[in-house]
């Protein structure tokens, strides 16, 4: 995860004029390979801030189209890829070893998540009875396999708050790292799978409040 507008003076691309909340929102950060990373704040004169935001948004359209128009293809395959590997180590919360969160619109209000996270939420929602069954199932063979599962999502949370995100990019967050340990196969059916077990995960675990 890079930084469009550098996070500190003297870094690539760094404006003064931008707040350091607008430095951490997911508008400013994009995802990137080490050598393109490396090229990306080397080569300035072609890799200017307006081409990298052209990029993010053009790259990001083509996955949402592709993501949602996959989320119904969503099986028992993706889902075991992306819960599995948050897990890493019950059809109700109770049953996950969490307290029922928020009312999901109160949390997303309480955050002010933009319209592009809600949305997303939204989509991913779409899913939710399959999430909630594959999870029961996994359960009944692995007593453990929620309460795991919501452990890992805690911590990854909790990870992406320390370092400063922004709640949109949080949830960026969240997801993209469910896609990323996901193994060799990056489809637009593994990413629904994580986009839906993350919103999931969203709604129903006492995380992203502020008071």
């Amino acid at each position: 995860m890079a930084h469009i507008a550098a996070a500190s003076p003297g870094g690539p691309r760094f404006d003064s004029k931008m707040t350091a909340a607008e430095r951490g929102s997911a508008e400013n950060l994009i995802y990137l390979c080490g050598p393109h990373h490396d090229a990306v704040d080397t080569q300035l004169q072609y890799h200017t801030r307006e081409f990298l935001l052209d990029a993010k948004h053009v790259h990001e359209a083509a996955v949402e189209r592709a993501v949602r128009s996959a989320l119904g293809e969503v099986s028992y395959e993706e889902l075991s890829v992306v819960c599995t590997v948050i897990a890493s180590s019950a059809t109700t919360p109770q049953e996950l070893g969490v307290e029922l969160a928020v009312p999901l619109q109160e949390k997303i209000e309480l955050n002010e998540l933009g319209p592009s996270s809600v949305q997303r939420i939204i989509d991913g929602l779409s899913q939710a009875s399959r999430v909630q069954d594959f999870i029961a199932f996994q359960n009944s063979v692995a007593p453990s396999f929620g309460r795991s599962l919501v452990a890992r999502f805690k911590s990854d949370y909790y990870a992406a708050r320390a370092g400063g995100l922004e709640p949109d990019a949080v949830f960026d967050y969240l997801v993209d790292t469910a896609i990323q340990n996901a193994g060799p196969r990056d489809t637009p059916q593994v990413r629904a799978a994580a986009l839906a077990v993350i919103a999931y995960l969203f709604e129903i675990c006492e995380i992203f409040e502020r008071e």
